[in-house]
């Protein structure tokens, strides 16, 4: 179990060496994955190169590239502008109205991609209302990964069957219920906190000027982005409504990075914009080398057995009214740097019914703990959503900036889910 140890401890000095120094954490952590992977563990390097999650890189580099011609020639700012001076009486319900949208959106079947899209815009509107970008990324995160958690969206959908798979369905419709409840109670606090914390509702004041008419390539642009937004949500929008067998197939078919990037190679071949300025400006390469890296890590921590040395100490040494914010904080660290739907819910939840059997906990109180924290720490910029949201603001330098003032986040939220399970096991 020493690699176990070893990757845990090189994962808190990896965050801790970039939130003190303010710099990239990319070579340190794949500096320590090989180093403990090679050269403690023995394994080969293509295995840990595995471990990188190249559909989540590959879905923000499709999602960058096709919203990058439309931040380059200028169509983001041109709706930006149209909403911001539609909206210019009531500049304070912008933040709201960005939460609201996003978990609507998230709810309605596009899960957590809902930030590929939402998030450009979000930060477009920050950028010219003067908004704080840390309040903003907060609407975005929060509220999509409140939606997603809904039974039939995506994180719900698959919760359902996995613990379904784990236990049995009717504890499953019971889990996937009454997490989504919880999450969209903390998602909403949380936000409101930070909203008035951070005065959210002091924008810019807009002045009265007209809007400038969309040149044919914004138009071009804007149908092509209505398009292809369309095709990402209404087919299981649909399929949610219909039970149409073919349409959840087509759904699940039509997978946001690969619409996406036939998005973008459109926008290049209508030559909406310079296809080589998109790849080199507005593609977040720091921040999907970044993931790479840490899950790189945590994929070599799961090869040493991390998992197994905290579901043997949560079962061996922790008294009865902890094991259940053991399991929830145990699952959100986790998913702070990997994805909890992809790997935290699958590796966790198996162990479910041998911990209920052994504690006499409910197991649906354990899922709930696994499935509430791993998502709402899904906010990490470190993971899948969080990173989506954070690939939204187009600028390096902002971007870097932003993502030293959100990491605490996923913990803040942890500490609430933590404390809340906590208070439910001294009820029982």
């Amino acid at each position: 179990m020493l690699p176990a140890w070893m990757v845990i401890l090189a994962t808190f000095l990896t965050v801790l060496y970039g939130y003190k120094t303010q710099k990239r954490i990319t070579p340190m952590a794949l500096t320590f994955a090989f180093l403990i992977g090679c050269g403690v563990m023995g394994l080969p390097p293509k295995q840990l190169l595995s471990y990188a999650p190249l559909n989540v890189m590959f879905d923000i580099m499709a999602i960058s590239f096709f919203f990058g011609f439309a931040a380059e020639n200028g169509t983001l700012e041109a709706v930006t502008k149209r909403v911001v001076h539609r909206m210019r009486r009531v500049r304070a319900l912008l933040l709201p109205a960005m939460f609201a949208v996003s978990y609507i959106v998230a709810l309605s079947g596009a899960g957590i991609s809902t930030p590929a899209f939402m998030a450009p815009i979000a930060f477009a509107i920050c950028s010219e209302m003067a908004l704080r970008p840390s309040a903003v990324y907060a609407a975005v995160a929060c509220g999509a990964v409140a939606g997603s958690n809904f039974m039939y969206s995506g994180g719900g959908i698959v919760t359902l069957g996995l613990v379904a798979q784990a236990y049995d369905m009717d504890a499953a419709f019971d889990v996937t219920v009454k997490s989504f409840l919880i999450s969209t109670v903390i998602c909403l606090a949380f936000f409101l906190a930070v909203y008035v914390l951070q005065k959210g509702w002091k924008c810019k004041e807009v002045p009265r000027e007209g809007e400038e008419p969309l040149t044919p390539v914004q138009k071009k642009t804007l149908l092509l982005l209505a398009a292809v937004v369309a095709v990402v949500i209404l087919p299981p929008f649909a399929a949610q409504l219909t039970g149409n067998p073919l349409l959840s197939q087509l759904s699940r078919r039509l997978e946001v990075g690969f619409v996406m990037m036939a998005g973008g190679c459109t926008a290049a071949v209508l030559g909406l914009a310079d296809d080589g300025k998109v790849l080199r400006f507005h593609v977040p390469w720091p921040t999907i080398v970044m993931l790479g890296s840490m899950s790189i890590l945590i994929g070599v921590g799961r090869e040493a057995g991390m998992v197994d040395l905290l579901a043997g100490s949560i079962s061996d040494f922790l008294p009865r009214t902890l094991v259940a914010p053991a399991l929830a904080l145990a699952g959100g660290l986790m998913s702070v740097f990997s994805s909890a739907i992809s790997v935290v819910l699958p590796t966790m939840f198996p162990m479910v019914p041998q911990l209920a059997g052994l504690t006499g906990l409910p197991p649906q109180m354990l899922f709930m703990a696994i499935f509430v924290s791993s998502t709402l720490t899904g906010t990490s910029p470190l993971s899948t959503m969080g990173s989506m949201t954070l690939g939204g603001c187009d600028r390096d330098e902002d971007r870097s900036r932003l993502f030293y003032q959100v990491i605490l986040y996923p913990f803040l939220l942890l500490a609430i889910v933590v404390a809340l399970f906590w208070g439910w096991s001294l009820l029982l």
